[in-house]
């Protein structure tokens, strides 16, 4: 069965990107849902050139879960033209996770596929390009198959409902496609 980790990294719960990947889930999918923003990630410290030292038990967690799934789904806001701090913050956790090779992250993350989900009050299109960007070079740094991205317009909590369109399209957003 399919296993697709949903990492939520809103500062509002059940936010309108929330919303959007629960619409966005497929069923017959096993959906995991993480929110970063309540999980207390501790800050990241790069280390370098000392070895990294043992990982807190809630990054492990989250390497866990990651190391389980077969799609990694980034459920995040558009603040500022960017991820939210909580996002950000597990992509820098990422960086540590490389320069570890007893975790062997470069090659588990091979092969697992990336989306985003976003939402973002701004109704212009150009706004999420630096989001989707960010997530885009990850993949393919890593060599995930980048499956893209879909963006909402909503700020209001509840308004996704409004934008029919990227509502209508997140029922089929995460089908996988031959």
């Amino acid at each position: 069965m399919r296993q697709i980790l949903f990492l939520l990294s809103s500062s509002r719960p059940d936010g309108n990107s929330a919303r959007l990947a629960r619409r966005a889930a497929p069923a017959g999918a096993a959906c995991h849902w993480l929110d970063l923003a309540t999980l207390g990630l501790p800050p990241f410290h790069d280390t370098r050139p000392a070895p990294p030292p043992p990982l807190a038990p809630v990054v492990a967690g989250v390497l866990a879960q990651m190391r389980s799934a077969d799609d990694l789904v980034f459920v995040a806001p558009v603040y500022w033209y960017a991820l939210p701090a909580p996002a950000k913050l597990l992509l820098d956790h990422w960086s540590g996770w490389l320069d570890d090779p007893d975790l062997g992250f470069a090659a588990m993350m091979a092969g697992k596929r990336l989306w985003l989900i976003t939402t973002r009050a701004d109704p212009d299109p150009d706004v999420p390009a630096p989001v989707e960007a960010t997530m885009a070079r990850t993949a393919l740094w890593l060599k995930m198959p980048w499956c893209g991205a879909l963006h909402g317009v909503a700020d209001a909590p509840g308004d996704i409902t409004r934008d029919t369109a990227t509502w209508a399209q997140a029922a089929e957003f995460l089908t996988l496609r031959q």
